[in-house]
């Protein structure tokens, strides 16, 4: 550690040199002050962590030509879930990812063709191995049987189902909801039927029936009495061909006592001479008293010409019965660009370049990015040197690479009279993108390549602007919407666009490794706590004045305290006012840092006791 009158000597050397960059204002009485904060070391004030996601699809369909389609949302789509990101499947039904997540989220939803899974975050994190979704797990291959069969358990994710994709293309069923009271008779599942609509009963033992249920129409098997039992179902046959993708689903539920209640939805194709082909099976043993959705997907094989849709279900149980309900089969697959994802859920179906959008935070919020400008000497801590908000919509081909990228920016607030730029590094050659628009370059101390993109860097280097001044319709003055006194400036939005020759692979995750320049010194980076700098950096800068950086033990950006110089936060931040240490603004930070994160990972939010809103900037109402 450095002698404690050595770093003010340096410090005030350091802010005499940059004039520009001294706080004009005397600060209010702070109290606690980040000195006095330790956090504690590899902690680098991380608001979001990297989760591994592993998605394995049922074997039932065929990925050769298909690659489909997942989306995660912040929560259940159908109660306000926001995209976060979107994917396709390898040839083996297989994704393999990382997914950017804010760890204060408690939970991600996970929709697919095969259903929908909302997986609980812990509190801290996810699994040391991540998210593993497999399924199709309780799907079968065997025939419906009039024996007891094994009591196959529900399918065992660590996390649970619910619900299916929102599917909006016209099911191939008719009458799924039962509405209607029109009903035929065949004595087995196999016995022949027309493809006309119509749902038939099997009559071979016992029949199920219509019922009213509080004036929800549904099928369910008969009331039998104790000694007896129903073995039979419902079925409607539906025209298909070989290759398509059929999906059914359904609510089930029951009544009564469930221990020796099975259900089942079938997918049974069938050849020109009536013979079944497959028998592709999902099944719900111990139906729960609430509705619950279940989904069956399977692409038909060879010779297909029918399928029968069978709702089937064996019942030993007294006095018990099995309901189903909101039946939907859709199918076949359109894909009219030929790039492996059905046009329902293709973002660009007439574009075998593109096929999905993929947001950082998510598809509507906006973050924010908050840097402290005086590196390698200590800053103020008010975070509010530069404040930009951003968003992130990449475009992902069918095999889920990068083909472009969109950012959305604006600078909110300038605490600082520097002028400094701000720039992304990431991975991959730069001589693979195509083309930048959107920046503002107006200074002279940046020699870029004509795509754009920085000279003399390994890796992606792309600056947004040079001159923050120019960004935030203010060029000259100082603390802009910092001082709450000060005319308050209305901030532009500005939009950036990134266009690769090849879709990138290995571009890692949005929002990459975001950095500023000081003061149009180009080797002077400021980056987030733990951020690699590029290759243009002050070497001799590291482990300067403030600065404990050790890049032999990957250490960048952070105090011997192991406080850092950069923020970045999955939200609007609402950044404390000019000379305000955020530690006065936010009461909980200093017990997040010092616990690593452990604690209080809201501390940014607005629940009672965690803001002092006087310390706060606000801006005026409209």
């Amino acid at each position: 550690m450095k002698k404690t009158n050595l770093i003010i000597i340096c410090i005030l050397a350091f802010v005499f040199i940059y004039q520009g960059c001294k706080k004009n204002d005397t600060p209010p009485d702070a109290g606690n002050t980040m000195d006095d904060m330790i956090a504690p070391d590899g902690f680098t004030f991380e608001t979001t962590q990297d989760v591994p996601m592993t998605i394995n699809m049922p074997n039932s369909i065929d990925f050769s030509d298909l690659r489909s389609r997942f989306d995660v949302y912040t929560s259940n789509p159908n109660n306000g879930g926001k995209l976060i990101t979107s994917g396709s499947f390898d040839e083996n039904g297989k994704f393999t990812g990382t997914l950017r997540l804010p760890i204060i989220l408690k939970e991600i939803t996970v929709v697919t063709l095969a259903g929908t899974v909302v997986i609980p975050v812990p509190e801290s994190s996810f699994k040391e191995d991540g998210v593993i979704i497999n399924f199709g797990d309780d799907y079968g291959y065997l025939p419906p049987d009039t024996l007891e069969p094994g009591k196959k358990a529900e399918q065992k994710f660590d996390y649970y189902i619910t619900g299916t994709r929102d599917i909006t293309s016209t099911s191939l069923i008719g009458n799924g909801d039962f509405e209607t009271n029109d009903f035929g008779s065949i004595y087995y599942w196999s016995t022949s039927h027309p493809v006309d609509s119509r749902w038939y009963f099997t009559t071979y033992r016992n029949s199920m029936a219509r019922y009213n249920d509080a004036g929800n129409f549904v099928v369910r098997t008969p009331l039998t009495q104790s000694g007896n039992n129903y073995v039979g179902g419902t079925t409607q046959m539906i025209a298909a061909s070989a290759g398509d993708v059929i999906t059914i689903s359904a609510d089930i539920k029951s009544i009564g006592n469930t221990n020796r209640l099975y259900s089942w939805l079938y997918l049974i194709p069938v050849n020109s001479s009536g013979n079944a082909l497959a028998y592709y099976n999902v099944q719900y043993y111990k139906p729960s008293n609430s509705w619950t959705n279940k989904t069956l997907v399977a692409t038909m094989p060879s010779g297909t010409v029918q399928v029968n849709v069978l709702l089937w279900a064996n019942d030993y149980t007294a006095n018990a019965s099995v309901y189903f309900d909101n039946v939907v089969v859709t199918g076949p697959v359109t894909d009219s660009d030929g790039d492996g994802v059905d046009d329902e859920l293709d973002d660009y179906p007439d574009d075998a370049t593109r096929a999905f959008n993929v947001y950082y935070p998510n598809e509507t919020d906006f973050g924010t990015f908050a840097f402290e400008d005086l590196w390698p000497g200590k800053g103020d801590y008010d975070f509010n040197d530069l404040i930009l908000d951003y968003q992130f919509k990449s475009v992902l081909n069918s095999t889920n690479g990068l083909v472009e990228f969109f950012t959305d920016y604006s600078v909110r607030a300038i605490g600082a009279t520097l002028i400094n730029g701000f720039a992304l590094s990431i991975p991959g050659d730069p001589t693979n993108v195509s083309s930048v628009t959107g920046t503002s370059i107006t200074q002279s101390y940046l020699n870029l390549n004509a795509n754009g993109t920085e000279q003399g860097q390994p890796n992606t280097v792309i600056f947004l602007f040079d001159n923050a001044f120019n960004r935030i319709g203010s060029s000259g003055s100082s603390f802009i919407n910092t001082v709450q006194a000060n005319e308050y400036v209305v901030p532009v939005n500005y939009q950036l666009h990134v266009s690769y020759t090849n879709p990138v692979t290995n571009a890692g995750a949005a929002p990459y490794n975001p950095f500023i320049v000081v003061d149009e010194i180009r080797g002077q980076e400021v980056h987030l706590a733990g951020e690699v700098p590029t290759a243009l950096v002050d070497q001799a800068l590291f482990g300067k004045w403030a600065d404990d950086s050790d890049p032999a033990t990957g250490k960048y950006y952070q105090t011997a305290n192991n406080l850092p110089w950069a923020i970045d936060l999955p939200v609007k931040f609402d950044y404390p006012v000019e000379q305000v240490q955020i530690i006065n603004s936010y009461n909980y930070f200093q017990a997040w840092g010092e616990s690593g994160g452990s604690t209080y990972q809201d501390w940014y939010g607005s629940a009672s006791g965690y803001r002092n809103n006087d310390n706060i900037f606000s801006p005026p109402q409209k």
